[in-house]
């Protein structure tokens, strides 16, 4: 295989991202887009000079297709992915998987059963910046992880029309915690709240712990601002990572043991060694879409895995009936 024939499906606010980065990848050829609405079919068709439908099945039947981007809302996701994976097509979905544990398990087993490529777009795994991170821990460089704390905030998206802030927003923290510290999560707890919108889950604050490592995350809707932000504590340092920014900051704790007047044992720190990180900026998008056309040449499992999704969802499930349990409390 010297390239893979592509398809979009949904072309919203992510939709449009996967088509213009389709367009750019080497060794992926887009044959097709697909969206309900004909105007923006037409536009996208003949921008980037390929098929366009506004009905799924003719689509797949007109085309020949090896893998497909599904970008529409996430109660759609397990019927479509369903449709696709049944007929040997691989496939991207953004996260998360689905809304429902056992129809995601069966997308997988599915995926296993037609030999086709199931991969979840947990898009920051693909940041550079948490990359680097990544090997900063792995390395030792900042100790012992003792904490994360993560901000991921901003205003209501308009396009985001069936998931509450914790399915779409807090699957990212959960499953960029789970890749820094190597493990699951044992203990979930926080709270959520509706603020602005009626039905949906607009702000919720979590706290996951592993063991003796804890992971708070802040998720919403509500503020002003966008913000995506990690800081993590470790016995040898501090980090702080911009998501939007792909800028890292390491500061390396200096302290030493000593004794005070009393003879009592006690910490010294000094001003710690400050580090700016140099990175090397690249779409996250465009690394995750070429991962996963390149597992679909090689035969190779993608870093984002279908369990890997299920992961990610099994936990938001959970934190979603400990926030409602505490509400009833």
């Amino acid at each position: 295989m010297t390239s893979v024939n592509v398809a979009v499906i949904g072309l919203g606010n992510m939709g449009k991202h996967h088509v213009r980065n389709y367009h750019n990848i080497k060794h992926a050829h887009l044959v097709a887009v697909c969206d309900l609405q004909q105007s923006i079919v037409d536009e996208f068709s003949e921008k980037y000079h390929c098929k366009g439908y506004t009905d799924l099945e003719a689509m797949l039947e007109n085309e020949t297709i090896d893998a497909v981007t599904l970008t529409v809302p996430t109660s759609l996701h397990y019927k479509i992915a369903k449709s696709i994976i049944s007929k040997g097509i691989s496939i991207l979905i953004e996260k998360p998987i689905c809304d429902d544990i056992n129809q995601a398990q069966e997308l997988i087993d599915l995926s296993e059963k037609n030999n086709c490529t199931l991969m979840i777009g947990h898009i920051e795994r693909f940041n550079p910046v948490v990359k680097k991170l990544k090997d900063i821990i792995d390395n030792g460089e900042i100790g012992k992880v003792t904490s994360l704390i993560s901000r991921r905030v901003g205003a209501f998206p308009a396009q985001i029309k069936d998931a509450n802030v914790i399915i779409d927003l807090a699957v990212h923290d959960i499953d960029i915690f789970s890749y820094l510290l190597d493990k699951q999560p044992d203990n979930i707890y926080g709270n959520a709240g509706r603020a602005l919108i009626d039905g949906r889950e607009d702000y919720a604050e979590i706290l996951l712990t592993y063991g003796d490592q804890n992971g708070l995350m802040q998720v919403n809707w509500i503020t002003p601002i966008r913000i995506r932000s990690l800081a993590i504590t470790g016995t040898k340092g501090y980090a702080e990572l911009n998501y939007m920014t792909q800028e890292l900051k390491l500061f390396e704790s200096n302290y030493h043991e000593d004794h005070d007047n009393f003879g009592d044992y006690i910490i010294k720190f000094g001003n710690p060694v400050e580090r700016h990180i140099p990175i090397e900026k690249k779409e996250p998008l465009f690394e995750e879409l070429s991962h996963f056309i390149d597992c679909i040449m090689t035969k190779q499992k993608p870093l984002i895995s279908g369990e890997v999704g299920l992961q990610a969802l099994k936990t938001a499930l959970k934190v979603m009936t400990v926030m409602n349990m505490s509400s009833k409390a």
